[in-house]
Formats: structure tokens, sequence, C-alpha cells
């Protein structure tokens, strides 16, 4: 059943539930397939925490037909790449090859899908590789900010605010059992909603890529996704003050953002402009007033992510200690100026709609990043054909719109975060 077709762009829902896109691109003769999962870790019991990244790292370490060594000596020769990834709210498996590879890369990727084997002796590298990246945090100064301020935004049992060092003992506990039960839950169809997207990108007719990708692709187990681990966030304002090891100082102010819907998309959609307009490089508000007029700092920015669950809006700069006072009241003159709604002018929401859609544009530059929007818009409850309206919308956006949002996001209770040096 089509679902929704308009130039290039296909969606259609398959008898097995699957919903499949299909995007016709044929300036390059590259194929990309991207699969998004419903499985993150907003998925993870308190026992599991960190099973869906390790799910992905060691997914492709081996089947029940190939070793981990053939695999990568099979895509290798089709001149191709493949990857398997975990975020917070969902997780991909994609391969990218030369379109005369296509029906061998879905045969592969089929194989990885259905007939995994987690290794005992793969298991056990991947988490010893994943506990180091865990450790190695400490070492850079913006990790232990935002660790500090998302533990004290939502609460250190909300998905995204445990503390990363709390994945640890989690992940030493997990065995090859777990991981494949874990795989059961997922890598399969849920009845009452759809839980995997199959977007194939590139210089390929749909009809042929869908009788492909059906060929390879069916008998899929049936499951029940489980709960969303989403602990209601409830905080105090406060400022955290943390003597650390480096020998710099930074600020970072959090605020909470709920989560973005069709109902709440002028907000999201002024947010990302707000977010360009303070953090959008070197002519950013924080640039400019922060580094070229004060010269305070050695790095500052901003950041809004999608997520599924309540959002935030951060902003943060680094600088010499001996300043601090001096940053955080300009860095608060430029809080005070969001939360009164008198920032930004007609000439500079026009300038970060222009950064918005040169970057979106940059972005969908190949195959593969072209899927992997369609893909996200779909994951994330928006739809595939959202990719197509994002822009226009965006320029839908009033200062009235980007005043209106600030005001009430950034004069709501917040979280700060100061990290000094010790003397």
């Amino acid at each position: 059943m089509k679902l929704f077709s308009i130039s290039e762009v296909t969606k259609e829902l398959l008898p097995n539930k699957v919903i499949f896109i299909h995007n016709l691109n044929t300036q390059q003769p590259i194929v990309s397939v991207n699969i998004f999962l419903k499985m993150g870790s907003i998925y993870e019991p308190q026992n599991l925490l960190g099973i869906s990244e390790l799910l992905q790292t060691t997914i492709i370490k081996g089947t029940k037909n190939r070793t981990a060594k053939q695999l990568a000596e099979e895509i290798e020769l089709l001149g191709g790449g493949i990857s398997a990834n975990s975020d917070s709210d969902y997780s991909t498996l994609s391969i990218a090859v030369g379109k005369q590879n296509f029906e061998k890369a879905m045969e592969i990727l089929s194989d990885i899908f259905f007939n995994p084997i987690f290794p005992e002796d793969e298991i056990e590298k991947e988490k010893t590789n994943i506990i180091a990246d865990i450790l190695a945090r400490k070492d850079k100064i913006f990790n232990v900010a935002i660790d500090e301020l998302m533990y004290n935004l939502y609460g250190g049992k909300h998905p995204y605010g445990i503390k990363p060092e709390k994945y640890i003992p989690s992940l030493k506990r997990i065995k090859r059992a777990h991981l494949l039960e874990w795989w059961k839950k997922f890598y399969a169809i849920d009845e009452i909603q759809n839980n995997i997207i199959v977007v194939i990108s590139g210089d390929i007719d749909y009809d042929y890529a869908k009788n492909v990708f059906s060929k390879y692709f069916q008998n899929f187990n049936s499951t029940k996704l489980p709960e969303i681990a989403n602990y209601k966030t409830s905080y105090k304002q406060k400022y955290i003050r943390k003597k650390t090891h480096f020998k710099q100082g930074y600020l970072m102010y959090g605020y909470l953002v709920p989560a973005f819907n069709k109902e709440n998309l002028k907000d999201y959609l002024s947010l990302k402009l707000l977010n360009v307009y303070l953090g959008g490089g070197m002519s950013s508000k924080l640039f400019e007033v922060l580094r070229e007029k004060n010269s305070l700092c050695y790095e500052t920015n901003s950041f809004y992510p999608t997520k599924l669950l309540d959002s935030h809006f951060v902003i943060y700069l680094g600088f010499d200690y001996n300043r601090v006072q001096i940053a955080k009241k300009e860095i608060e003159n430029i809080i005070y100026e969001l939360s009164n709604g008198t920032c930004m002018s007609q000439k500079e929401l026009d300038e970060a709609k222009s950064k918005i859609k040169g970057r979106f544009l940059l972005d969908h530059q190949t195959n593969l990043r072209q899927g992997w929007y369609l893909g996200f818009w779909e994951i994330m409850g928006l739809g595939c054909e959202y990719d197509k309206r994002y822009i226009e919308d965006i320029e839908k956006i009033t200062l009235d719109d980007i005043q209106t949002v600030a005001k009430k996001i950034f004069s709501q209770k917040h979280i700060v975060v100061e990290l000094a040096p010790k003397k």
C-alpha cells in the first residue's frame, strides 16, 4: 500500500509491516540502504544499560554463514561500506555500494539482520572498547560538563540523564544470551507499531529495489516492543560548581525543551533558527560577543538536538578562569535578551535561515545522507515527506515566532554547570 509519492521519493507500507522508502537519485551510480529500528537507550531497563550500543557493534562481527573476516572481505570486494550505529532514540544498519552490486549487498545485509551470532570474543572486545570510551570522557572538558548538566537536568534514571560511568557495571554483566534476546525483541516486526523502516536511495528503479528487498527480507519474527523508559523530569534551578584537573574554566547553561511533535512544530523550527543565530559559526551571536568583542573564550557554541523525548537547549563557553565573572556577566546578558524576546533582528533571522538552508542542502549531497534523512524524519514521527517541507517551513518562521519561544524557554528554571581548575 503506497502511502506517499512525490517526485523522486515513494513510501509504501509492505504487507510484512515494514515501511519501505525509495529515493531515486540518478546523479551518482551509488545505492545506499539505511535500516532504521526503534531500538536505543530509551528502551533499556536499568540492568541492561548499554546493550543497544553493544549489540550494534557486535552484529556485524559474524553470522551463521560468514565470519567477521569474511563479511569485511566481501563488502570490501563490492567497493562498499557497512555500519551499525545506536542513538538514544533509534538504531541504524546501513550499507552503500555501486549500483551493480546492489543485490549482493542486500543478501549480505539480510544475513547480518537475520543470522547474527554475536561471537563471545567479539563481545568482550567491544565491551572493552565501549568502556574505554566512557572512561576517556573525563579527559575532555566538554564531556565532563555535559555529563553533569544532563544528569541534573533529567535525573539519574532518565535515559538522557544517566551518567556514562553508570553503564560500566551493566556492560560488564551483559552476556551473549542477553544480546540474542535483545536482538529478538527489536530485529523483528511489531504488529501494533511500524518499528522497521527501510530506505533505499540511489540510481536504482523502485520496483527492482522493492523486489530485491522482498526477496531477501522476509519471514520476519514478530515482537512486542518494550515500553520507552521515559522517567518524568523534575528539577530545581541549580548552579553546580566543580573543581577539575583542567587548566581552563567552563560554563554550560541548560534548558529543558518539550518534545517536538506536529502540534509544536513552530516552536521546534524557531529554536533551530535561534540555535544557528547563537552558535552558528564565526558570525554567530555567541562568537561575536564573547570572543570577538570581549576576547573571553577559547570556544563557545550552542546546540539543540532533535529528540523523541523532552530535548534540551544548551549554551556553553570555555575560557581563562581568571575571567569567570566577566564571562558569566556577558553570557547572562545574552540569555536575558533571549528571555525578554529582544534578541535577533529581521536581518539576523534571514541570515539564520540562509545558513540552515545551505547546511541542509550540503548534507544532502550523497545518496547515503539523503536516505538517512528520509529515515530519520520517518522514525521521529513526522514522516519521510517532511524532508521536502523542512526548508519551506523554516522560511515561514517569523520574528514574532522566535521571540515567543525564546521568552518561553529562556525565562524558565535552568541548570548551570561551572567547571573551575584546581589550584
